[in-house]
């Protein structure tokens, strides 16, 4: 009898185990989150959830935004940058934040005559992203990603942040509600 209890104890708790490994964020063996090539990826300061293509091959992140303008400070005040963020529904949301600098992305051959430059020269933005649960301040370009299958691009650096690994053979393997919870509970804070 006690064998039994005993057993019926271990089924449970693996049981147990299994449904709470389930209901969380997939992590490596080492505890380090572990993306699919598509992830939700929640922007704090823009409320605002994205699904996003995980490229290890792209250096920064990068958000489908248009009519991007800059504003220069007026003495020690930062520079804006003026944009229409392109909501998931196509709808456009006017946003104005903090310059953190430019950058320059090469431009892919069959994207420019031989007469245009090689690059295009973008404005960054500092951004808190969410996925999984976590958040990590990082860089983020912005494109027009409005021809892309995905508004946006999580690359290499916002990759190391996460201190993620990537997976490619899978999509979507970290909870997204992680991250709707906590903004629900920013919003119950104050």
């Amino acid at each position: 009898m006690k064998g039994e209890t005993v057993r019926s104890a271990a089924l449970f708790l693996l049981l147990i185990n299994a449904i709470l490994i389930s209901h969380s964020s997939i992590a490596s063996a080492d505890n380090r989150l572990v993306f699919g090539v598509s992830e939700y990826v929640y922007i704090e300061e823009l409320d605002v959830r994205y699904k996003a293509k995980i490229d290890t091959g792209a250096e920064s992140a990068s958000i489908n935004a248009i009519n991007a303008k800059v504003e220069k400070g007026q003495g020690k005040k930062d520079d804006l940058v003026h944009f229409d963020l392109v909501l998931p529904d196509n709808t456009l949301k006017s946003v104005t934040l903090p310059l953190s600098k430019h950058i320059r992305i090469k431009r892919r051959a069959s994207d420019y005559d031989e007469h245009e430059k090689d690059y295009t020269r973008r404005p960054v933005l500092e951004l808190t992203l969410c996925v999984g649960g976590q958040s990590h301040l990082v860089e983020v370009n912005l494109a027009d990603r409005r021809q892309f299958s995905k508004p946006m691009l999580v690359g290499s650096e916002p990759l190391t942040a996460f201190g993620a690994l990537v997976d490619p053979s899978k999509k979507y393997l970290q909870d997204k509600s992680l991250c709707t919870k906590k903004a629900e509970a920013k919003e119950h804070d104050e």
